[in-house]
């Protein structure tokens, strides 16, 4: 019996023997595309001079888009042409000197003031200052997808290793130097939602698996549209009620002497009512003294319609919030591979966390982009979801129900004033 070692030798011997039977195949077929390959060998090379000369200025999209095309091409490569020893990075940081320059924008998401602010904070501990390039690299891959190769080459590292390390690596201070949340303030909608706090809800992020098609994020979102708590990691499988009672925020809300909730007077309606902090969450939550959620359609209450219609608007803030951090941070907005999908909780959140630094920068708007919000409300919803919701309603505290009432008449009753 043969060893599959050998079989293996017979397989090729055998393939060299068929090949010795028509010596002429090969070179024939060589010389066939000999011309073909000239043709696309020069007009590779006259697109990657296009690129060198122009680098500076083409859209980041529309070079990594003609870089990988050039990259998947049946030809070897041919040497740069260039005599600068500078890198794409030190060149551009030359040519867009004035501070509005709007390439920053374009290239990394925020101006250049910003940019070298967020350095600046990265950079404040006994470590050695974090290199520009690492920053301008990890800001690169994050808004553009790129992948570590093109980092090597744009911004000077020696390896596709080194650039992954660099990227990873100012993930992490983004974690650490901007990972304390302040807590939100009852300024959600004062006039609407007295001693609101924010407005808690989900997204979605896709992975390209069978077993597994989403990660969840819940997150709370404040009156500037920054997130004020970020959960990530969740897999789609969960209902959004079990997700909340396992993450922090939750066991916080209910020891209260730990809870931002529990750390201001309460609003005093005109009804008597006594509103204490709350935060606002979408249907598919329960009702509790801390969470208050729309009335269900089982509920018949006379004010429950606009108060329904008041929540569902405050509650797109979370939808807008995830839709900013996605089109900003395009490495957010593909399918992630199962293979990578440990390191999606971790990108998300330095992509949460990076979209708060812009909003408090004022730096926080997107230019030249279409921010479009995913509706994810029939995430995790089919007949098993409506039937825990209904269950809630008959478990619900009498308390979270009084307090949301009087919010809905009180909200009837501001708008039948503005309508006199």
């Amino acid at each position: 019996m043969k060893s599959p070692a050998s079989g293996t030798l017979a397989f090729v011997n055998s393939k060299k023997r068929k090949s010795h039977r028509n010596p002429t195949n090969k070179s024939e077929k060589l010389l066939l595309s000999d011309p073909l390959l000239r043709r696309l060998s020069s007009a590779a090379a006259a697109t990657r001079s296009f690129i060198q000369t122009n680098d500076l200025f083409l859209p980041p999209s529309q070079s990594l888009r003609i870089e990988s095309l050039l990259s998947s091409l049946p030809i070897t490569p041919s040497h740069s042409t260039s005599t600068s020893n500078s890198t794409w990075f030190h060149r551009f940081v030359n040519s867009a000197a004035e501070n509005d320059d709007p390439r920053w924008h374009h290239c990394f998401r925020m101006s250049k003031p910003t940019f070298f602010k967020l350095l600046s904070v990265l950079s404040s501990s006994d470590l050695p200052p974090l290199p520009s390039s690492s920053l301008a690299a990890t800001l690169f891959r994050l808004a553009h997808n790129a992948s570590y190769s093109s980092l090597a080459q744009r911004f000077g590292f020696d390896s596709v290793s080194d650039a992954s390390r660099a990227f990873f690596t100012v993930c992490k201070l983004v974690h650490e130097k901007l990972g304390q949340l302040d807590d939100p303030k009852p300024d959600f909608s004062p006039r609407l939602l007295p001693n609101c706090c924010g407005a808690l809800g989900f997204g979605r992020f896709d992975v390209d698996g069978e077993l597994l098609e989403s990660l969840i994020v819940q997150a709370l979102v404040d009156s500037a549209g920054r997130f004020a708590d970020i959960s990530a990691g969740w897999p789609s499988t969960m209902k959004p009620e079990a997700i909340l009672r396992q993450t922090k925020l939750f066991s916080m809300a209910e020891e209260e002497s730990r809870s931002f909730l529990n750390g201001g007077a309460p609003c005093e309606l005109g009804d008597g009512v006594s509103v204490p902090r709350y935060i606002l969450g979408d249907s598919r939550l329960p009702l509790l003294p801390w969470l208050l959620t729309p009335y269900s359609s089982n509920e018949e209450e006379e004010d429950s319609f606009e108060f329904n219609n008041v929540a569902r608007a405050a509650l797109r803030a979370v939808e807008i919030a995830f839709a900013k951090v996605r089109t900003r941070w395009r490495i957010l907005d593909r399918k992630w591979k199962p293979e990578m999908v440990e390191f999606l909780p971790f990108v998300v959140t330095t992509g949460c966390l990076l979209h708060n630094f812009l909003v408090d920068s004022g730096d926080g708007d997107l230019q030249e982009e279409c921010v479009v919000a995913r509706d994810d409300s029939e995430m995790m919803k089919d007949d098993e979801c409506e039937e825990e919701t209904r269950r809630y309603e008959g478990e619900a505290y009498v308390g979270s129900s009084r307090i949301r009432d009087a919010i809905a008449e009180n909200l009837s009753r501001v708008t039948s004033s503005e309508n006199l």
